[in-house]
């Protein structure tokens, strides 16, 4: 027997993908504010996800699964096949690497907007990326992103996600009572007995798998904050690099130059995506494929930041470890317009 599955399309500021199976439980939850409410046929899109239903074992395999995908890595190829069963997080993870824009490319940022204009807070991780963000919404600011930021241009354009929650953001209350609601009283505890095995643990690997099973939450906008308004796009008018560090105060430098802040945030997206780059050359290796699209990804994303970065205004900002930027008023801190 046949299985025929019904295709979603998503267009993500032109980038389109089109979903077919269970994998749309996850492109709802995630990408939902970019489906494609009309019907379109012969439609040209950059990625296909479709279902896999022959006997093969796809070679892709998530930690701890038994299904797989086949990743289209070959020169042309759009189609990425994956096995119902498939853990469709990791699935997600897969084809938002996979996405490219020839003039833009994500960044690995927060920011708001205001008046038309985009203020970006960028850096490694937990650095108070999303808590400054959802400060600056309980003070009117308009959403953009709190995770993964599309830029180009001189633009930020919005990726309206689900909030993602970590432990580190939990330590606001406000955000803990609001995500979590009573739940916040069983998970608190463990967070805390989780830390404290990553510290006392005599190995790395230890620590590490310590580390990855602390939950994450993937919460709402409007059930953090009711009021929040989400932008479309808005001009880049100052970009924030966020440090963290043992000051015991604030401070908020202009010593941050555009190609340093571009090569810094190109090598991000290499660390973050570094399952997707390792698995390309795999197949480099076992199939003797080959890409000039992923091999180029440092350098294309190099190229958008640089020329983003320098025709704006930089400010290099260093964070107390223990500052935590929900329970202040940080737009007086930074200076925001």
């Amino acid at each position: 027997m046949i299985v025929m599955y019904d295709s979603i399309i998503y267009d993500i500021h032109g980038f389109l993908i089109s979903v077919e199976g269970p994998a749309n439980k996850i492109f709802l939850e995630e990408y939902g504010w970019a489906k494609v409410n009309k019907e379109l046929k012969c439609i040209d899109v950059d990625l296909e996800v479709k279902v896999y239903l022959g006997n093969s074992n796809l070679p892709t395999k998530p930690p701890g699964s038994f299904k797989g995908m086949l990743l289209p890595f070959r020169e042309g190829e759009k189609t990425l096949w994956y096995e119902k069963g498939c853990p469709l997080l990791n699935l997600l993870r897969f084809c938002e690497a996979f996405m490219y824009w020839p003039d833009k490319a994500l960044l690995h940022a927060g920011s708001v907007a205001k008046n038309g204009k985009a203020y970006v807070f960028t850096g490694g991780g937990n650095v108070g990326k999303t808590s400054i963000v959802l400060n600056l919404l309980r003070d009117g600011y308009e959403y953009l992103s709190d995770d993964w930021l599309l830029v180009g241009d001189g633009k930020a354009y919005s990726i309206p996600k689900p909030i993602h929650i970590f432990d580190y953001n939990l330590k606001s209350r406000d955000i803990a009572r609001s995500a979590l609601g009573l739940k916040r009283l069983y998970y608190t505890p463990l967070f805390k007995m989780l830390e404290l095995g990553r510290k006392l643990a005599p190995h790395r690997y230890l620590r590490f798998a310590f580390e990855t099973v602390k939950p994450m939450f993937r919460i709402d906008l409007r059930r953090i904050n009711s009021r929040a308004k989400i932008a479309d796009s808005a001009d880049i008018v100052k970009v924030f690099y966020l440090e963290r560090s043992d000051l015991n105060y604030v401070e908020v430098r202009d010593d941050m130059n555009a190609e340093e802040l571009a090569r810094r945030m190109a090598y991000v997206n290499m660390y973050e995506w570094f399952f997707f780059f390792r698995e390309y050359y795999r197949y480099v290796y076992l199939y003797d494929v080959r890409n000039s699209r992923v091999e180029g990804r440092l350098e294309h994303d190099f190229n958008i930041f640089h020329n983003v970065f320098r025709k704006t205004k930089l400010k290099r900002v260093i964070l107390p470890t223990s500052f935590n930027p929900v329970n202040v008023k940080v737009n007086s801190i930074l200076d925001l317009e």
